[in-house]
């Protein structure tokens, strides 16, 4: 093969073209994400944003393809914006969620660029989402919002005032017990906490309408808890909103994530054909003719395999070697020389980086070395400083300015393109990860854990303690590369904090596997006698590396952490109460049915004891002692009382607190012992956290011993007075027990929709995700049986569904479909001739959910007529009673067996359909005084039914009559409608029919008010002069 081109245009520049302003060989590609694009501006904002994923090998030019999006979008008014995950993060130490707070800092300075308006705008919906502790959690993942949301004058006040001692910033005096209480408070439901608040900002900044394309570089490596974050954005996320995600091909984890998501466009990225091979030469050599470099272009696609960036590499070697020159008449080549030297040109693209970087400047390598060890992202101040103590500098450079230093020895990289400037002009990037990989081999391996170690030790003895939070992590990050070189004592001690520190500053963010990492770290440093010379050190890292290892399903860590804490805590009941906490928290999320006896063994320690007989005896005790205390009548009282400040009965408050829900599946009779004692506890130590929750509880136990509702209810404004009061967030376990049981009988159900949905939203909000779902069931039946609009009805439990998919909570999503099929029936959107949900237990079955598809099916059965159905259902009804005591639940249950058994009554007089309706007329007797508002109508329907069959016409008529009016006094619309049906079948047996047709015409547009046109239907077939005489 010969040889070279020929001479070619006068435009022929000596210089190799490195970066085109177009891009070859996919057109195709371009053209999928560009429709992609398109599509998503002209959908609704209403519609969820778009997802596109594009795979393919290292080289093949993933990010650039994403990025032929940006004029577009900048067109658009729109912002394009760009995170990477770093290889070098993946399973070692460095900034938590750094994709997605690098891709939220690019939006952060687009938003700065815009006009005061506009960034007012933005700030002030922001703001609204990160009040309070939620600000402080947001900030800690992605600092760039502070930024944004907070007014100028904000920052200064949040800036730290000590000195250079970076130590004395990373941790308190040593004498100092740190409160461990508050992190358990933050670790618990953190990550759900985040997440929904990275959803809000999400949704928050989508509304405001203009496109935002997001692109994350590296999703493979990528770790659960951001991806789980970067799920939450997507969930959030509505058009025009636009997700761009590359990742190498495999099995990723989050290839699942994106199938939830409908609409995902993948893009699939091969090698480059000849074809487009010999563009991408001709190009690079500013060629017009592509025809004219065939013979260098086919040498270059079998070295490459048709990979652009091996490509463009190997061009620049061979220009670098000579055996590409530019000369008189242009590029000239020889391939036969080329050919000749084929087996020592280099095939592995990071050997021929390397061997490149080899022959650049000592700065220049010096600089790529720094910047390979801290990863894809560099600061240039940082870079700076570094170089100033690894290299030598020339006397004439300023001391103080670090920043030119940095540039200075990154100028040759970057017109080797090998670095380039971020685009806020604070950092440097590596043009590829095969450059990263490529200078990090500058450092043979012998040598590049103590090379880690000293750009840490260089970081950590200079850098002032004001800007230390902004550069933890990458301190910790360095001296974790090199711990096994740390012996001396004072070094182990100082980097264990800086440890302990990074840890802490993780789990703030929510961080759990980076946090984990970091103790871990720590604890690796530690010795036996530390235990002796550094208690505190000693105890707070294992028992947060303890939480942080049961938080990422790390138990066998988790347990020898707890282990070595048992063993070393013994004088400390206060530290052994908070392992003893994550160990009985760790078991109860496991089902283990021996997490009861281990707390409490522990509270015996701690000198709390619970008795194991004659529950009975002790709880009347009990009981008879708390409601000799005047304080718990009254919320004024309570709060005369000062916060809890002991730090041992706060941490048996905790473990006693966590106990109770344990009790209440595993031994029902000491729940309420467990109630009195942290009541007790805080009429005699101070308010706690707890409080507004077991006075809450209290006030259902009171109602299960049979006392008045409206002493029960008291105790409930009282729960919510305290939650006010000491600015607790709004406890899903609270509204649970109030609005979730108390309420529901003192007040209309209609009444609790509201709160019930308030505490969903708060305990999906904090965390308290069984709480939050267990309102949202609550919510759902108080909407069905409130008599709610149906369409209404199903857009709750729509939203409901929406999340509970989200957090894959499978018990709740079955509850929801029960409830979904039901209201589904009932609108029409079912096409099913008959509504039936399956009742048969197996092995995934929850007792509850079981005995929940029953009972509504009841209901619905009882509405249509399906007299036989209801019938069979309310056979089947044995458990509802037990799973639902407590409740009003049992009562509207007993209703509508008794209307089951009472329409059986006229098909046939059997002895047990009789005996049903006096027994369900005996519940809800005693039911009406409990709940007037909600059963009183239910009871007169009963009542009226039973004195039709007994021939009882005067009583029957009155009964029916009170119905009606109770019914539409409180607004049960489906109800109403009901009784007056059956009030009209009661006429027409009587052969009224003036009165009874008034009567089903009423019940006729009840049922069409309702929303149930199914039901019209069915009255209008089964009675047809119903339209005669209507107005």
């Amino acid at each position: 093969m010969n040889n070279n081109t020929s001479p070619g245009p006068t435009g022929h520049s000596p210089l190799l073209r490195l970066r085109s302003s177009s891009l070859i060989g996919r057109s195709a590609e371009e053209s999928i994400l560009l429709n992609s694009y398109f599509a998503s501006l002209s959908m609704g904002q209403s519609n969820v944003a778009s997802v596109i994923l594009i795979q393919g090998e290292s080289g093949l030019g993933k990010t650039k393809l994403a990025e032929t999006l940006r004029s577009h979008v900048e067109e658009d008014n729109g912002y394009f914006i760009q995170g990477k995950f770093d290889q070098l993060s993946y399973g070692s130490a460095n900034r938590p969620y750094a994709g997605i707070a690098s891709a939220f800092a690019e939006y952060c300075s687009a938003v700065e660029q815009r006009s005061q308006e506009t960034r007012n705008e933005v700030a002030e919906k922001l703001r609204q989402e990160t009040n309070g502790g939620e600000g402080r959690l947001l900030f800690g993942a992605i600092p760039s919002l502070r930024k944004l949301v907070e007014c100028p004058h904000s920052n200064d006040a949040m800036h730290l005032s000590h000195s250079c001692d970076a130590c004395q910033y990373l941790y308190e005096d040593e004498g100092m017990m740190r409160d461990n209480l508050e992190s358990f408070s933050k670790s618990e439901g953190g990550s759900h906490r985040l997440n929904y608040l990275i959803k809000r900002v999400v949704s928050t900044i989508s509304s405001i309408g203009d496109p935002i394309v997001i692109l994350i570089d590296d999703i493979q490596w990528a770790n659960k808890t951001e991806m789980d974050a970067l799920k939450a954005m997507m969930v959030g996320a509505m058009n025009p909103f636009m997700f761009i995600f590359t990742c190498r091909p495999g099995d990723h984890p989050f290839l699942k994530v994106t199938e939830e998501f409908e609409g995902k466009t993948e893009i699939a990225l091969q090698c480059l054909s000849r074809n487009s091979v010999r563009e991408l030469v001709a190009d690079m050599l500013k060629i017009d003719n592509p025809n004219e470099c065939t013979s260098l272009a086919n040498f270059v696609s079998r070295v490459s395999h048709g990979n652009p960036f091996f490509i463009r590499q190997q061009i620049i070697s061979l220009r670098d070697d000579g055996l590409l020159r530019f000369g008189d008449n242009g590029w000239v080549w020889d391939v036969n020389e080329i050919d000749a030297i084929h087996d020592e040109i280099l095939d592995d693209v990071v050997i021929m980086l390397s061997q490149k970087m080899k022959r650049l400047p000592s700065l220049t390598q010096e600089a790529l070395k720094i910047c390979a060890s801290i990863g894809s992202k560099t600061d240039l101040f940082i870079l700076g400083l570094l170089i100033r103590h690894m290299h030598a500098v020339a006397d004439g450079s300023d001391p103080e300015d670090n920043e030119s230093l940095a540039r200075t020895a990154i100028s040759v990289s970057s017109q080797e393109g090998l670095l380039s400037v971020t685009r806020n002009g604070k950092g440097v990037t590596f043009t590829h990860d095969s450059v990263n990989e490529a200078a990090y081999s500058l450092l043979e391996p012998e040598e590049q854990a103590s090379h880690h170690l000293k750009l840490g030790k260089i970081l950590h003895s200079t850098v002032c303690s004001t800007v230390m939070q902004k550069y933890l992590y990458t301190i910790a990050s360095q001296l974790s590369h090199g711990i096994e070189l740390i012996t001396d004592e004072e070094d182990r001690i100082a980097t264990t904090r800086i440890f302990l520190s990074a840890g802490e500053k993780s789990m703030e963010a929510s961080a759990f596997p980076e946090a984990h990492f970091f103790f871990t770290k720590g604890i690796y440093l530690l010795h036996d006698e530390d235990w002796v010379r550094n208690y505190r050190l000693c105890c707070d890292i294992y028992t947060k590396a303890a939480d942080t290892a049961a938080l990422t399903t790390d138990f066998e860590d988790m347990n020898k952490c707890l282990a070595v804490l048992f063993n070393n805590c013994k004088g400390s009941i206060v530290d052994c109460l908070n392992a003893s906490y994550i160990q009985v928290r760790t078991m109860m999320s496991r089902d283990d049915p021996e997490a009861l006896d281990t707390g409490l063994e522990a509270l015996r320690l701690a000198g709390e004891k619970f008795p194991s007989q004659n529950l009975a005896a002790h709880t009347v005790t009990g009981f008879a002692w708390t409601r000799c205390s005047k304080r718990i009548k009254s919320a004024e009282k309570l709060l005369e009382l000062p916060q809890i400040a002991d730090k041992q009965i706060i941490a048996t408050i905790r473990l006693i607190d966590l106990l109770v829900p344990i009790a209440l599946s595993y031994l029902q009779a000491l729940a309420p012992l467990l109630c009195f004692r942290v009541v007790k506890l805080n009429l005699a130590y101070g308010l706690s956290r707890s409080m507004p929750s077991a006075v809450a509880l209290y006030g259902v136990i009171l109602g299960r011993f049979g006392y008045p509702l409206t002493e029960t209810a008291k105790y409930g404004e009282i729960a919510f007075a305290l939650q006010k009061e000491l600015k607790c967030d709004v406890s899903a376990h609270v509204t649970l027990l109030t609005y979730g049981i108390t309420f529901t009988r003192t007040k209309k159900l209609s009444d609790c929709i509201k709160p019930l949905q308030s505490g969903y939203e708060s305990g999906v909000k904090t965390g308290e995700l069984t709480h939050a779902m267990s309102c949202a069931a609550v919510l759902g039946w108080c909407s069905f049986f409130s008599g709610q609009q149906l369409r209404k009805v199903a857009s709750t439990l729509k939203k409901l569904r929406t999340t509970i998919l989200e957090y894959n909570m499978t018990t709740n999503l079955r509850g929801n479909r029960n409830y979904q099929k039901a209201v589904d029936y009932c609108l029409g959107v079912s096409k099913s001739a008959s509504f039936c949900l399956s009742t048969d237990p197996d092995e995934h079955s929850n007792v509850w959910v079981i005995e929940q598809a029953k009972f509504i099916q009841l209901a619905v059965a009882c509405i249509f007529g399906d007299h036989q159905y209801a019938w069979a259902m309310s056979e089947k009804l044995q458990k509802f009673g037990a799973t639902s005591a407590g409740t009003i639940w049992p009562y509207i249950c007993a209703f509508y067996r008794g209307m089951a058994a009472a329409s059986m009554l006229q098909l046939s007089r059997g002895r047990e359909y009789v005996r049903t309706v006096k027994v369900c007329l005996k519940i809800l007797r005693k039911g009406q005084h409990k709940s007037v508002c909600n059963i009183l109508h239910q009871l007169y329907l009963l009542e009226a039914e039973y004195a039709a069959f007994r021939r009882k016409h005067s009583s029957a008529e009155k009964f029916y009559l009170l119905s009606i009016k109770h019914a539409e006094n409180f607004e049960v619309t489906h109800e109403h409608a009901f009784a007056c049906e059956k009030f009209g079948t009661f006429h027409l047996l009587r052969k009224n029919h003036s009165a009874a047709y008034e009567q089903i015409r009423v019940a006729h547009r009840l049922y069409l008010t309702w929303g149930s046109r199914p039901k019209c239907e069915i009255l209008e077939k089964k009675y047809p002069r119903l339209g005669e005489n209507e107005q």
